[in-house]
């Protein structure tokens, strides 16, 4: 009994499908079953009135004092199991068939004008309402007789009126012996159908029942149990799937196994990479703010005329001066490269003509092109007004500019171009050289990433410089990247043209 339970409780699923299936069957045929009486009474009704429209029509054709009319009106009436009456245009009764009459003569109708028609002692049934919406058609009771009727009226040449009867008990007997019949059927059905159903439902839910099993020996690290062949369909499929994935399991866990040791030293090594870093970044802050305030000392030094030639020294020591400034505002964003990331650093974007920005920048930087033999071309012209943090945008030319110049060879060429697309501006340095391998590609953003030196590039190449560029373009909400070319490599990145491009994006 304990067995039989639980195998009960394991196949519940065959239960509820066959549970609701057996609802669903016995509702549907219920239903046919109540409603079948009244469409019945609907259907026999109508087959009535067109019964009693073809016989008026018979009627219709005869021709009153022929030989042959009594004995053709009664064999209409006694054929069809009915009875009529024709009435006179006064309301009298000229003719009426009696149930006690036979095909000989005239002495079974009545022809006295004193005689009143029974139609007229009819009133409409209550128990079928609104049934008959047919013309000249209606369902009338007799209440001396206690008796209802199916009437049917018409008009005929001579100025009579033809009413037929015919008996309603005769549809109900009818219809009630149809509905018993079909009753037993629909029982009949449920029965054989519900057992059917539970073999059909008992054959498809194995399966499932049995991958249910499986399935729980997976929960409990158990792989040794696979799902049977249950053919090419959905579950055999499913069948497949689950042996797959338990095989996958099983294999993905004792690779796991081998790998979380070691996967928790390389954590504890990131960490400690971490740690590094941000120390790295602290100290050489600490470290280039007393080089860069000599510097700039020594250029303001300079500018007051301390050089035999103060005009070109002026020229120069302008430029150191420049230079030291913007390099102490590079350690201060360093110090800052964090809140860059995490997007704390306060954004206020303005209008600014980038143009100028990257001319003043070459020419601040002529001297090492010269030094190193690279040809400038300057495609980026002036004005072109952008809507960004012009410092950081800067440091962004900066960082691409001496990026270039690092790594420029073979023509030894270095062009700045521009290209509107859509609301963006978007700017480009192009430098001749080694392409860059595609492996470093999805690091190359990151801080203190450098590349293989076998890759003949300087160490100095995947700095901090392009992590600040990744950071200030994040806040920007802006596009950058780098591609490959035949010749070298191209550095981009793009700026908003208005300020709608922000106020959107509120």
């Amino acid at each position: 009994m304990k067995r039989f339970f639980s195998k009960l409780k394991m196949s519940r699923i065959r239960i509820k499908l066959f549970a609701m299936i057996f609802a669903v069957l016995t509702v549907l045929l219920t239903l046919i079953t109540v409603f079948s009486k009244p469409v019945l009474f609907r259907a026999f009704s109508f087959n009535t009135y067109r019964e009693l429209m073809e016989i008026a029509d018979s009627i219709e054709v005869l021709v009153p004092g022929s030989a042959s009319y009594y004995f053709d009106l009664y064999s209409l009436a006694a054929n069809n199991s009915i009875s009529f009456e024709i009435v006179g245009s006064d309301g009298s009764l000229i003719y009426a068939s009696s149930s006690t009459s036979s095909a000989q003569g005239s002495g079974h109708f009545s022809s006295s004008g004193t005689t009143s028609a029974q139609y007229y002692e009819m009133k409409p049934s209550q128990n079928h309402q609104n049934l008959t919406k047919a013309k000249n058609f209606q369902i009338l009771k007799r209440d001396a007789a206690n008796t209802e009727y199916f009437v049917y009226s018409r008009n005929l040449e001579y100025g009579e009126t033809l009413h037929l009867y015919s008996e309603v008990a005769n549809v109900e007997n009818t219809v009630n012996v149809s509905g018993s019949v079909y009753s037993l059927i629909s029982i009949t059905m449920i029965i054989i159908m519900s057992a059917i159903f539970y073999i059909l439902v008992a054959k498809f839910t194995k399966p499932l029942v049995e991958m249910n099993d499986v399935t729980k020996d997976m929960a409990s690290l158990n792989f040794s149990r696979k799902c049977r062949d249950y053919g090419k369909d959905e579950i055999g499929e499913l069948g497949n799937s689950i042996n797959t994935l338990s095989t996958t399991l099983n294999a993905t866990l004792i690779d796991l196994k081998d790998k979380n040791e070691q996967l928790e030293k390389d954590i504890e090594r990131r960490h400690e990479l971490d740690n590094a870093r941000s120390s790295f970044i602290s100290n050489v802050s600490h470290e280039l703010k007393t080089p860069i305030a000599i510097i700039s000392g020594y250029a303001e030094g300079l500018c007051e005329g301390i050089s035999d030639d103060p005009e070109v020294i002026k020229e120069y020591c302008q430029i150191i001066h420049d230079e030291s400034t913007k390099m102490n505002a590079l350690v201060v964003e360093l110090l800052e490269l964090s809140k860059l990331e995490n997007r704390v650093q306060p954004f206020a974007p303005e209008y600014f003509d980038i143009g100028a920005c990257i001319s003043s920048m070459i020419n601040h930087l002529s001297l090492q092109f010269e030094q190193k033999g690279i040809t400038l071309i300057n495609n980026v012209p002036s004005p072109l007004v952008c809507y960004a943090q012009e410092d950081k945008i800067e440091t962004v030319l900066r960082n691409y500019i001496t990026n270039a110049l690092s790594h420029c060879e073979g023509e030894k060429i270095i062009a700045l171009n521009c290209r509107e697309s859509g609301r963006f501006i978007e700017i480009s340095v192009f430098n001749t050289g080694k392409n860059i391998e595609a492996h470093d590609f999805p690091e190359l953003w990151d801080s203190f990433y450098r590349a293989d030196k076998a890759h003949g590039r300087s160490e100095n190449r995947f700095g901090l410089g392009l992590s600040i560029v990744k950071s200030i373009m994040t806040n920007h909400n802006c596009r950058y990247g780098v591609r490959n070319t035949e010749t070298g490599v191209v550095f981009t990145f793009e700026v908003s043209k208005d300020s709608g491009y922000y106020e959107k994006k509120q």
